[in-house]
C-alpha cells in the first residue's frame, strides 16, 4: 500500500467511484454546480443509510397487543 496510513476499505472504494460518476456527468452534460453538489449530498446519504444496522425490535409487535 502506498500510505499505510489512509485505512481505505472497498466500501471507501466503491463510495469514491459512485461519488466521481456524477463529477463525471457534470462535465459530460454540462450541470450546474446545484445540481452536482444536491447528487453527491444524494450519494452519501444513500451510503450511510446503506451501512446502518438493522433494527432487530418487532415493528408489528403492537398489532399482537391490540388484538388480544
Amino acid at each position: 500500500m502506498m500510505y499505510p496510513y489512509i485505512n481505505l476499505g472497498p466500501r471507501d472504494g466503491v463510495l469514491l467511484i459512485a461519488v466521481l460518476v456524477p463529477l463525471v456527468l457534470t462535465l459530460i452534460f454540462k450541470w450546474s454546480l446545484l445540481e452536482f453538489v444536491l447528487s453527491v449530498i444524494a450519494i452519501i446519504v444513500a451510503f450511510l443509510a446503506g451501512s446502518m444496522k438493522t433494527d432487530k425490535k418487532n415493528v408489528l409487535a403492537f398489532l399482537k397487543n391490540n388484538l388480544d
